[in-house]
């Protein structure tokens, strides 16, 4: 921001500089207007304004300019008031992958009851966004922040022990984490933090603290249990011992029992202002949970939001707008307009001065910048109005149909979003990089609405303009896991042996990939789903 001293430095050189152009202009006027009194007959070849009109109209341009200048000392700021609305919390659930998750005091083990249950809540969460960070040695965010309910429901089920490489539990990390992730996005939701751990090996972790609504699920019971471990490839396994081992036996004498530590959880709740439930055999954290999303709701909604509104200028501005239109009005009567022009000149001013303050510099654009905004604070409603309402001053602008699209995709209105997108890759003004997130909105409207293949299809060309494209990538693999299931429900092994007609024939299918496959070659063979070796970066899937 420029310095009051620079401002007062400019405003009193450039007053001086037309305090001395004007003093000129009126001295030859004067000098002029004697000089035909003394020659008569010169009178109607040499023009000349009247001295005080032109004296008048000088001080009334000075005059603008001072108070136009004067106006940027005037500028100040002042507290203003206003209730935001929020439909949409944010949650994140923080989750303990660590090998002691796999104890079975609570069945079938502490892991699998907290998937069982966030499964059960999953559909009433509709409407937020909810993410997903995992721990143990380590941490990373498994699944983003997402309204899409269904890409969640696959990350719950996922989840699992050996996800992450380094052993041990390190929920320190998995705070700061989370710290980062709110940072990240920025915005105005409510912030729910749920972590759900059985309380070991968190004694002595100095944990940092999280903003908003914490709750905390304890899983296990005070007696303990043995922890089950088997190998997801094969399947085979058995009960960890203190050795390191596994022993088949639940029997054995040196078996590892995990013991739930609730009183640490609880101090964890209670340093965070949050509650404690052990959700082992009740969900009453369930559902306090979503008690608690509607309650975050509506404290944002009695919220007074404090902002600054600069308009201490307002007055100075106005009075300088002022005297520059008496000046005009003045230059004209000078250079000597017939009075008709006059008249009405006056009159136009007069009929559009009760109007002057509605007037938009630029209408189409600001109506895009409000709908930006209301999109982006979860408003899709109101983006979408705003959106059309551009359409009055902006005609047929690729990008513009691009937000339109954007808006009907959020409310549920799959069928106008699909049309849109589809107007979008037959534009002759879209770019490539427009075209490629057409492609890729039409991949996730298709995805919606059932159609995996069109949304393959769809995603493939998106690759094909942008073969950078991550997200569509992603979901790539993501249907195509999800068709592979679908057509492939039974393993191998419950197969009958083939024999060496049926053989080639199968390896003569390999040998033809799909065009989706083919794009997903150079990549790593391992499942973004099931690339659980951690570490510290974000395994994300966009949607």
């Amino acid at each position: 921001m420029m310095s009051i001293n620079f401002i007062t430095t400019v405003s009193i050189f450039s007053i001086a500089i037309w305090v001395i152009i004007f003093s000129w202009k009126l001295y030859i006027n004067i000098k002029a207007n004697k000089y035909k009194e003394e020659h008569p007959n010169l009178k109607n070849r040499i023009y000349t304004g009247n001295t005080k009109i032109y004296l008048v109209r000088i001080l009334c341009f000075l005059l603008s300019l001072i108070f136009a200048f004067y106006s940027l000392f005037k500028i100040k700021s002042t507290e203003m008031e206003s209730t935001k609305e929020f439909e949409s919390a944010d949650i994140l659930f923080v989750v303990d992958v660590s090998l002691s998750m796999n104890a079975i005091d609570v069945k079938p083990s502490r892991l699998k009851r907290f998937q069982d249950l966030a499964l059960r809540i999953l559909p009433n969460l509709k409407g937020n966004r909810v993410g997903i960070v995992v721990f143990a040695g380590q941490s990373f965010s498994f699944c983003p922040l997402t309204s899409d309910i269904t890409a969640v429901s696959d990350y719950i089920q996922a989840l699992g022990v050996e996800m992450v490489g380094a052993k041990g539990t390190d929920l320190s990390l998995a705070l700061e984490r989370v710290n980062k992730i709110r940072k990240k996005n920025n915005n105005i939701s409510s912030q729910i933090t749920i972590i759900v751990s059985d309380g070991e090996d968190h004694e002595n972790q100095n944990l940092p603290p999280i903003d908003g609504e914490v709750i905390v699920w304890g899983i296990g019971t005070p007696e303990g249990g043995f922890i089950e471990y088997r190998d997801p490839g094969t399947g085979r396994g058995g009960y960890v011992t203190m050795d390191a081992g596994i022993s088949d036996s639940p029997t054995a004498p040196n078996l590892v029992t995990s013991i739930m530590n609730s009183e640490r959880l609880k101090s964890i709740a209670d340093q965070n202002n949050g509650t404690y439930y052990n959700i082992s055999f009740k969900a009453d954290g369930a559902y306090a949970l979503l008690d608690t999303i509607q309650t975050v709701k509506k404290k944002k909604i009695q919220t007074i939001e404090h902002f600054k509104n600069e308009d201490g200028a307002h007055p100075f501005l106005i009075t300088a707008f002022f005297f520059l239109v008496l000046e005009r009005i003045l230059n004209l009567f000078l250079q000597k307009i017939p009075a008709g022009i006059y008249t009405a000149l006056l009159l136009l001013l007069s009929l559009s001065w009760g109007k002057l303050e509605a007037w938009e510099l630029d209408p189409g654009g600001n109506s895009i910048e409000r709908g930006v905004k209301s999109y982006n604070n979860k408003n899709f409603n109101e983006s979408q109005k705003e959106f059309a309402k551009a359409k009055d001053y902006i005609k047929d602008n690729p990008k513009l149909i691009y937000n339109e699209s954007a808006s009907a995709y959020q409310l549920g209105q799959y069928k106008e979003a699909k049309e849109l997108s589809e107007k979008i890759l037959t534009h002759p003004k879209a770019d490539n990089d427009l075209k490629a997130k057409a492609n890729f909105n039409l991949g996730n409207i298709y995805s919606k609405l059932g159609d995996k293949k069109n949304a393959l299809k769809s995603y493939t060309k998106t690759l094909e303009i942008d073969p950078d494209y991550l997200a569509a990538k992603k979901n790539i693999e993501h249907l195509t896991k999800k068709l592979d299931q679908e057509q492939n429900p039974k393993s191998n092994e419950n197969e009958p042996k083939q024999g060496p007609t049926q053989k080639n024939k199968k390896e003569n299918k390999k040998e033809e990939k799909s065009d989706a496959e083919k794009i997903l070659d150079p990549f790593s063979q391992d499942s973004i789903l099931k690339n659980k070796k951690g570490g510290s970066f974000d395994n994300e899937k966009f949607w």
